[in-house]
């Protein structure tokens, strides 16, 4: 598939990298058809680049790299929906917010998007589980996290 971005350019997304979204993203209920892109080389970050609407870019991150404790009980509806039989088979990134007043990034980890990476089917998920808010310190004003951000994820 070949698509016109406003960030990227024009870029060639092959057929095995298009993660699929039935429902949409909260907030975003056009995004259908993404694909995961580096933010830069060696990063923990992606963009989840909108394919059907290339205006749309999202920041995203491996949570693990963050919290190696992140673990989530996806409700079988999710799992079915996602056509997700075993748990190996599922990538977790959630998404980034960048609160430029704060000079901060934060995640989201109440609400993962989860991808069955045997058929590139993904959601966006809400977990029902109140360790995990919507705004997970990741960095902020260029403190140690920071760096963590340009490690690749163990």
């Amino acid at each position: 598939m070949r698509v016109d971005t406003p960030r990227f350019g024009e870029m060639d997304v092959p057929e095995e990298a298009i993660l699929t979204f039935t429902d949409g993203l909260y907030g975003f209920p056009e995004v259908r058809e993404c694909c995961l892109l580096p933010y830069q080389e060696g990063s923990v970050l992606r963009w989840l680049q909108c394919l059907n609407d290339p205006h749309i870019a999202l920041l995203t991150v491996e949570p693990h790299a963050f919290f190696p404790a992140y673990d989530i009980e996806l409700p079988e509806t999710d799992a079915a929906g996602l056509d997700l039989e075993n748990a190996a088979e599922a990538a977790i990134v959630t998404l980034v917010t960048v609160l430029h007043e704060r000079r901060a990034m934060v995640t989201n980890l109440a609400a993962p998007i989860v991808i069955n990476t045997a058929t590139r089917r993904a959601r966006q998920v809400i977990l029902d589980d109140d360790r995990y808010i919507t705004r997970h310190m990741l960095a902020q004003d260029g403190g140690a996290e920071d760096a963590r951000i340009d490690q690749k994820s163990g």
